[in-house]
């Protein structure tokens, strides 16, 4: 029924009413395991709402059965086994959210046609970050980008360029030859998190972890460095200071992987656009990457013929002269498809219905077949327990009655055929 009202997984942010530009690709294993990466990448991309809606639902869905037994039940309500019945829902619950922030599982890429088109992560990080996974390395971060389908990614992480010095020393040397990872660093301006690209990371000095304390000397190529404005941020009280100061800002993000960030994204849409179109800033998408989640909300394509054959340090440059260009139809951005923010209450209570109902309608084949599989593949366990469960019954009915046989009116009979 779903696969009749189905729709791209994929949506174009800046142009909506277009069809976007790439295909979503799935791997073998992700297929087969279709049941837990639908779900699994579904929940990696909600909102705060919408995490609680789900959860919601699930509350509902896994309580109101047994409740309803319960109190058809002559000895009525139970509170011991509801008791039970939490713990069970509470473990379940952090089992599936620790699976879905640690496991590495097979992921979900984007997938370009156009050789001239790059995929772009213009904001990640890794364990040098205070807030970044212990274990997410630049090797990690450079795992994760490439099986998401990024083909580039700056190292954003916050006052320290150490996992990008790290990630530059195994950089392929041209961009085409594997995944390339960029210097970049998160500043502090104000409620704002800039993004700084384009300082050299062996010669700048960070003497804060606020914009005004950056010292910051660019690589000396016909580039200038640039900022990018983050999300959650404020798009109304934007500091004069990046977009009036020696370094200003050139790009927004319209897609933001965090929680928060993705919320305001998808609140403040027009907004965020709007606020692009009056400072003249490239609409980009970050995924916000601190290693958890194998999931890539969006990726910033860009138009940059030869890319290829280009040096980590030329591409770097090459891609902050097209979001400083702004050219039309060289910077888009490209995203999984989510619910939308609600728009009233009762939108906002049935929230998880709509989560469920998106996910299976952007699922592809293989995967609606793999549902089917499993979900055959469970009944058919189902009725082989059933069965089984009946047949052990069978055997307990008969050894019942065959003890409770009448043995006083065995004797009897036997006593009257012995006197005649």
């Amino acid at each position: 029924m779903a696969a009749a009202f189905s729709l791209s997984p994929l949506v174009d942010v800046v142009q909506s009413h277009s069809p976007a530009a790439a295909n979503l690709k799935t791997p073998f294993l992700y297929d087969v395991l279709a049941p837990a990466s639908n779900i699994l990448d579904t929940l990696t991309l909600l909102s705060p709402a919408q995490y609680w809606a789900t959860f919601a639902l699930c509350v509902v869905v896994f309580f109101a059965p047994g409740i309803a037994r319960d109190l058809r039940r002559p000895r009525g309500f139970r509170s011991l086994s509801t008791i039970i019945s939490c713990l069970r829902f509470v473990g379940g619950t952090v089992a599936i959210v620790g699976i879905m922030l640690v496991l590495r599982r097979p992921m979900a890429s984007l997938s370009l046609q156009d050789p001239d088109l790059i995929a772009v992560d213009f904001h990640s990080h890794t364990s040098a970050s205070h807030d970044g996974r212990p274990d997410f390395d630049a090797e990690r971060n450079r795992e994760w980008h490439l099986s998401s389908g990024f083909n580039a990614a700056y190292i954003t992480d916050h006052r320290t360029f150490e996992g990008a010095l790290d990630a530059a020393e195994r950089n392929p040397s041209v961009a085409g030859d594997g995944m390339t990872l960029l210097p970049g660093v998160e500043l502090r301006d104000g409620d704002e998190h800039p993004i700084l690209l384009g300082a050299n990371p062996s010669r700048t000095r960070l003497t804060s972890a606020d914009l005004q304390g950056a010292m910051v000397e660019a690589d000396g190529g016909p580039v200038p460095p640039i900022l990018l404005l983050t999300m959650p941020g404020s798009i109304v009280r934007v500091p004069p200071s990046e977009y009036t100061g020696p370094i200003r800002l050139a790009g927004i993000e319209v897609s933001d992987g965090g929680p928060r960030g993705m919320a305001q994204a998808a609140r403040d849409k027009k907004g965020i656009l709007a606020l692009a179109d009056k400072l003249h800033l490239a609409p980009i998408a970050g995924s916000d990457n601190h290693g958890w989640g194998r999931a890539a909300p969006a990726w910033s394509v860009l138009r940059i013929p030869g890319w290829r054959r280009m040096t980590p340090a030329s591409l770097d440059l090459a891609i902050r002269r097209t979001i400083l260009a702004r050219v039309p139809g060289t910077t888009d951005v490209i995203a999984r498809r989510t619910v939308g923010p609600a728009s009233g209450r009762v939108e906002a209570a049935l929230g998880g219905v709509a989560v469920g109902s998106l996910m299976l309608r952007t699922m592809n084949l293989r995967d609606r077949l793999s549902w089917i599989l499993w979900s055959w593949g469970a009944a058919l366990l189902s009725l082989i327990r059933a069965r089984r469960t009946r047949r052990r019954l069978r055997i307990r009915v008969r050894e019942t009655m065959g003890r409770r046989a009448p043995g006083p009116l065995i004797d009897a009979a036997a006593a009257v055929r012995g006197a005649s």
